[in-house]
């Protein structure tokens, strides 16, 4: 009897533990989207340049947003869940007269407002290539970590430009 009692204990124990790590597990699944394909009829909030090629974020950016995340853009509210905001990088040519101009398409940055990614404030992060494939990244170190000083615009640096 005691025998029997001491293996349902050792059973629980093991299926307890089994249930802890498949759950710490599924905590840390990264959420992989995919590049959506509508995103040219998203706004265009604002483009900006940077030229420096050492820097993290060289290029031309131009931002867009779908219409969930328009709304909260302009009336300067918390954004709603499946806002989308894209970002395309693009080369920087510098022309004989020292003009910047926009070259060859780089990759695409993407955010989603949604609740299940917690360990990122809400914002589900991801990279693309040139051609719209996925590319594994760490967004907690490259991009949450930035956005954390964004925190009181809900984690977006970008502002609608009339």
């Amino acid at each position: 009897m005691k025998r029997n009692r001491t293996k349902k204990i050792i059973t629980f124990l093991v299926i307890s533990f089994i249930l802890i790590i498949s759950i710490k597990a599924y905590g840390q699944i990264k959420i992989k989207v995919l590049l959506p394909r509508e995103w040219r009829s998203y706004t265009h909030v604002k483009s900006m340049v940077i030229p420096d090629r050492n820097h993290e974020l060289y290029g031309f950016h131009h931002i867009y947003v779908n219409n969930k995340g328009l709304k909260a853009l302009l009336s300067k509210d918390e954004f709603p869940q499946r806002t989308i905001f894209v970002a395309v990088f693009y080369d920087v040519e510098i022309g004989k007269d020292g003009s910047l101009n926009q070259g060859k398409k780089l990759y695409y940055l993407l955010m989603i407002k949604d609740a299940r990614a917690e360990e990122t404030g809400g914002w589900i992060y991801a990279f693309f290539d040139r051609d719209g494939k996925y590319i594994e990244k760490d967004v907690e170190k490259e991009c949450y970590d930035c956005h954390l000083s964004a925190k009181d615009s809900d984690y977006v640096f970008s502002k609608f430009i009339k």
